[in-house]
């Protein structure tokens, strides 16, 4: 076992409704659990959660709003052993915007790391969104790798956004960027259509932006993470 597996934490990062992403959650949980590290979810109760949405998979016609339903009540019971989770749903709730919710996630997710980076090197793997707050707080946190699978350049109903790219051109931080050539929130126009830092690596894969992609695929992913990571 490396001294770098042993010391390095691999914090998932994930779009604003990450429990969307179950399978895509499942292969980065054993792609972590092969690099022998530490995952730790940007969420306070992701872990708890995501076993819960794992059980759920292999029941196939389990109606949404039953899965709703068990998602808040797996938030509940997770909140009557950690107080403090209360908080943490109470003001993702106010901030629904979604400018405030990035802000609010800044926020959350800086200081997760803060009070990891004192034990671990942080790795962060994000999702989407995730990804665009993980590099707007990884220069001031000095974060030596961040993966991202499907950066949301832009939102296909609001049109040019600026503030989702713009800090790009100037990253310090390394970060390895897989897109979907037909991701909707950016496909294989953004290396042409967007300035990006020396520091960001852009990887194309043939996917869209939920990532349902064939193992072969997960090889050629994983390879590249594995790659960016050393």
């Amino acid at each position: 076992m490396s001294k770098k597996s042993i010391n390095s934490v691999f914090l998932f990062a994930g779009r604003d409704d990450w429990q969307k992403d179950t399978g895509l959650n499942h292969v980065l949980v054993n792609y972590t659990k092969r690099k022998n590290s530490k995952i730790v979810w940007e969420d306070p109760a992701g872990a708890f959660t995501y076993k819960l949405r794992l059980l759920e998979s292999h029941f196939k016609n389990i109606p949404a709003f039953i899965k709703k339903l068990n998602l808040r009540l797996s938030q509940i019971l997770y909140a009557l052993t950690h107080w403090s989770y209360f908080i943490y749903l109470y003001e993702q709730t106010l901030n629904r915007q979604e400018d405030d919710l990035v802000k609010l996630r800044c926020k959350k997710l800086k200081k997760r790391i803060q009070e990891l980076s004192s034990k671990y090197e942080v790795i962060i793997i994000s999702r989407s969104s995730g990804g665009r707050v993980s590099s707007l707080i990884a220069d001031e946190l000095e974060i030596k790798h961040i993966i991202c699978l499907g950066y949301p350049f832009q939102n296909p109903d609001n049109g040019v956004e600026p503030e989702r790219y713009l800090h790009l051109e100037n990253l310090k931080s390394s970060m390895l960027i897989i897109q979907g050539i037909h991701d909707e929130y950016g496909g294989i126009e953004v290396k042409e259509k967007y300035k990006f830092s020396p520091n960001i690596s852009l990887y194309f894969v043939d996917a869209d932006h939920s990532f349902n992609v064939d193992i072969n695929i997960w090889d050629e992913i994983y390879h590249q993470i594995d790659k960016a990571i050393g």
